[in-house]
């Protein structure tokens, strides 16, 4: 009878221990992983950079081939805003990098790298006359597409301005790039000019010979006339 009891007894003991234990345990590996979530939460980072236009292309690779590894290799997503949002000068974009906080310190300082070992662009400007400019953009812009493929530099025409010496029409030429680049897009298209120089010279001396040739011819009919 007295063994019933004590096994009785014990076994109240027990179960309320075991309950009591359990659900520390519970409790315990609870709050830990809402712990872990409000920490994971503060560690969260938004990061913007700021990327020269001219490094954008590079940053992106073909068909955004070397940001999706960029983002794999350090865990976060990268974006970049819309050129008319976030940056005030226009030649930067502003790169947008979130994830957790040490990913994102990571790759800020891989961005910073790749955008110190790119060449620096540099930027001059030219005064093409109006009347060149379709001879040098060529038809349907495939004399200014290849020089801009021979040379790697970009060339855009900006708006016509007023030379206030000789009061010509000018548009200005930007070629921007690297050292290299921009010298050899210059001499192609001071060659290109040059060429337009020499053609408009020929078309003058062709017109000034044909007046006097026909001058000519009227003074022997003139000539013939009077015999």
């Amino acid at each position: 009878m007295f063994a019933s009891v004590d096994r009785r007894l014990l076994y109240g003991l027990l179960v309320p221990s075991s309950c009591i234990i359990i659900g520390s345990i519970i409790w315990y590996y609870s709050n830990q992983k809402k712990g872990q979530i409000r920490s994971n939460r503060s560690e969260y980072l938004v990061l913007e950079v700021r990327v020269p236009v001219y490094c954008v292309g590079s940053i992106i690779g073909k068909g955004g081939e070397v940001i999706k590894r960029f983002q794999q290799q350090f865990s976060v997503r990268c974006v970049f805003a819309k050129e008319d949002e976030k940056s005030l000068d226009e030649n930067y974009r502003i790169l947008i990098i979130r994830g957790q906080q040490h990913h994102v310190y990571e790759a800020e300082v891989e961005i910073r790298r790749m955008i110190a070992d790119l060449p620096q662009y540099e930027q001059i400007e030219m005064f093409i006359p109006e009347n060149a400019c379709g001879y040098l953009i060529g038809r349907n812009g495939a004399t200014i597409r290849d020089i801009r493929d021979t040379s790697k530099a970009r060339l855009n025409m900006d708006k016509k301005i007023i030379d206030n010496v000789e009061k010509k029409n000018f548009s200005r030429l930007i070629i921007s790039g690297t050292s290299e680049q921009i010298a050899a897009a210059k001499a192609l298209v001071e060659e290109r000019l040059h060429n337009f120089e020499q053609k408009q010279q020929e078309r003058e001396n062709r017109s000034d010979i044909k007046p006097s040739f026909i001058s000519n011819v009227e003074i022997i009919l003139d000539d013939e006339n009077e015999d």
